[in-house]
């Protein structure tokens, strides 16, 4: 019996860790530099042009052309992963899939991060020279 008090306990803790955790108010002190978020874009870019290289046997500068014109949804259709007539040519249209839903999800994530970053500094300039009289508490901060 006290073993499953115990254990019980146990889980409670955890599960009231877990809940402060997540519910903690506090999301305005992760602050991401911007030249991070563009680093990590053009990294991934970086990555994928040596992928496409490697895969489709196209030069870098055209591999990064490409998974430039592809991340950012322009899509001009004139280089395409898989259309050879090789056995493998599926399998390269799944390869470019996937980097392409995993890269929109990460371009995604870097704006978001930039556009926040860029709020908070024009945030503190406008507290700086005197348009706003006291900071900015976000929606979610519920500490107040």
């Amino acid at each position: 019996m006290e073993v499953i008090l115990l254990r019980g306990l146990q889980q409670m803790q955890w599960m009231t860790g877990l809940r402060r955790t997540l519910h903690a108010g506090d999301y305005s002190s992760v602050h991401v530099p911007i030249y991070v978020s563009v680093l990590l874009m053009l990294l991934y870019i970086a990555l994928g042009a040596m992928l496409f290289t490697l895969v489709e046997q196209w030069g870098y500068f055209v591999s990064s052309y490409f998974c430039f014109i592809t991340l950012s949804t322009i899509g001009f259709g004139d280089y395409v992963p898989g259309t050879s007539l090789h056995a493998d040519s599926q399998g390269k249209m799944v390869l470019c899939a996937l980097y392409l839903i995993v890269g929109l999800a990460l371009l995604a994530m870097c704006f978001d991060l930039m556009q926040e970053e860029v709020r908070r500094k024009f945030r503190t300039l406008g507290i700086k020279i005197g348009l706003f009289e006291r900071p900015y508490v976000s929606q979610f901060d519920h500490t107040t």
